[in-house]
């Protein structure tokens, strides 16, 4: 695999990560707490950047490259993305018409808007006021978090959607599996691979559920071996995972694997959520030493 050296020392890209820099949605799993480490432990240059699990796309809004490529499965969230590219005045329009609580909030949830717009503000609003921000459906793939009893006077800051609509005008949206969306990575390229899994948890398996579909020991082993053929072609591949034997296991001796400490964001009790242990994976060495 390649080898990269670097220093502690961040790059000028990296400098100026403002309090608008950052995700525009909460989502379980997302990496806001760890980007310090994971920017550091970026290659020093790669040409596009891929991240197929886009999540809140906590380490994209941060580094905002020069190209980019996000996607996911789930069709509501690449449709929000869409919208704050294409249409974030009409976005925070409408945003700003609704009012918090726990009434509107059981209504919007029932409700079906058939609109990118309407679908986009339906899915910012559930998942701004949810218990947890969580996002979560059933089988059928129908959303069905409880009320999280906040109601915020101002529902999300114009300056916070201007900058995420700068991002996103620099990348390409795509929906459906992270091979598809990873397909024409080549040689050089970046690739951020985040899939599903429960911090702290003991269990292999993905959080139940972003998605109608579980992500499954099944499908991490699909990742692994995906992950491994966009390496040996010359991606540079980036990976955060569950740090449990069987998913450690897999890129043992063909990755480099770190434990980062991170924050478990999900409990019913404020007392359960401690510090757990991430594994940050990567396809080529990262050396860091002190920069005076």
């Amino acid at each position: 695999m390649q080898n990269i050296m670097r220093t502690n020392h961040k790059l000028s890209t990296y400098d100026h990560i403002s309090q608008f820099n950052r995700p525009l949605i909460r989502w379980v799993g997302g990496k806001r707490l760890i980007v310090p480490k994971l920017l550091d432990l970026l290659p020093k240059t790669f040409g596009t950047y891929f991240e197929p699990m886009i999540g809140s796309g906590a380490l994209f809004f941060s580094l905002r490259p020069k190209r980019a490529v996000l996607g996911d499965i789930n069709p509501e969230l690449i449709n929000f993305y869409k919208v704050i590219k294409d249409n974030h005045d009409g976005f925070y329009r409408a945003v700003q018409k609704l009012r918090a609580s726990k009434r509107n909030y059981y209504t919007m949830r029932v409700s079906k808007p058939v609109s990118p717009l309407g679908k986009a503000v339906r899915f910012f609003y559930l998942i701004r006021l949810s218990w947890n921000g969580l996002y979560r459906v059933n089988r059928d793939g129908e959303f069905n978090v409880p009320f999280g009893g906040r109601c915020p006077e101002d529902l999300i800051a114009i300056q916070v959607i201007l900058n995420a609509a700068d991002a996103l005008r620099k990348a390409r949206l795509v929906g459906g599996d992270f091979e598809k969306t990873t397909a024409i990575a080549r040689a050089g390229d970046l690739v951020y691979l985040d899939p599903p899994y429960p911090k702290g948890a003991v269990a292999d398996n993905g959080f139940d559920r972003y998605h109608k579909t579980k992500f499954t020991l099944d499908e991490h082993k699909r990742l692994f071996a995906h992950a491994r053929r966009l390496a040996n072609r010359g991606v540079y591949v980036l990976l955060t995972e569950a740090p449990t034997e069987r998913i450690i296991g897999l890129y043992d001796g063909e990755f480099n694997i770190q434990l980062v400490k991170s924050q478990s964001l999900i409990a019913a009790d404020c007392e359960f959520r401690g510090s757990v242990n991430e594994a940050v994976i990567t396809s080529y060495k990262v050396i860091e030493s002190i920069q005076e």
